[in-house]
């Protein structure tokens, strides 16, 4: 064999080890949102944070629509006793999260724009005022769309306010979401009407649907290979099986000369 098609088959070889490599690579990357390289600030609608490789994007009220930029967000810290003036701050978490504020969400979606999954959620109510009787107000909602196309949802209610009135942070698993693969995700609330409902505004509670969260864990999906990756890998397999038989031949070939 020549010295041009030998190069040529070690071009064609490396791919199809390179597409195997692909396709037995860790099939996702986990990583939590956590806050804690943010400092405390607050933000308007439209403003971005970074961590972990995702892109969050506040959102404005409903009422104010997707282009309103009035405050609808802050990442505090639970250390800080003087943060919440007038609302009543969560409690059990002494870190940094993220407060969703006056009716506003917040969407999370990769830097990179590759698909994820997520798995658990660490949540409270952002009670307006401090000293309301011990109840669940509301509910923490998550709309995720999926990367497929359409959407998934889940509400998960706000545990109960402690004697101070007080959320204190719950954990919860997100295994409505499953392994579903999202392109984005986005974090909102509402509160109960009274009557079976959860709105957000709650005509006459406008601006009082609040959360907090802290410990969003996530996990990038790797791609899948695309169909030419699998007739490449058959391709570089396939010659170099031929090399190995052929050299198998000239092996046996030279030791039949010799013995001759």
């Amino acid at each position: 064999m020549n010295h041009f098609k030998q190069a040529q088959l070690k071009k064609i070889t490396g791919a199809a080890l390179g597409a195997l490599a692909l396709m037995s690579a860790t099939p996702a990357m986990a990583a939590v949102i956590d806050f804690e390289s943010i400092a405390p600030s607050i933000y308007g609608g439209t403003d971005t944070l970074s961590e972990a490789g995702y892109t969050m994007t506040v959102i404005d009220t409903p009422t104010s629509g997707p282009a309103g930029t009035g405050l609808a967000g802050a990442v505090g810290t639970g250390d800080d006793p003087y943060q919440c003036a007038v609302a009543a701050c969560p409690t059990g978490n002494a870190s940094n999260f993220y407060m969703g504020v006056n009716d506003g969400s917040l969407k999370v979606a990769r830097g990179d724009n590759a698909a994820f999954q997520v798995s658990s959620i660490d949540y409270a109510f952002l009670a307006p005022v401090g000293g309301l009787p011990s109840f669940s107000y509301g509910q923490l909602t998550l709309v995720g769309t999926r990367a497929d196309g359409g959407t998934i949802s889940a509400a998960y209610d706000f545990p109960l306010l402690d004697a101070s009135g007080s959320s204190p942070f719950r954990t919860t698993a997100l295994t409505a979401f499953g392994n579903i693969g999202l392109s984005s995700l986005v974090i909102s609330s509402c509160l109960f009407d009274g009557a079976g409902g959860c709105y957000s505004p709650l005509a006459g509670a406008e601006n009082q649907a609040q959360f907090a969260f802290d410990n969003l864990n996530l996990n990038a999906v790797a791609p899948v290979p695309e169909p030419e990756t699998y007739a490449m890998l058959g391709l570089g397999l396939g010659l170099v099986g031929l090399l190995s038989r052929r050299r198998a031949k000239a092996a046996t070939h030279a030791a039949a000369t010799i013995h001759a």
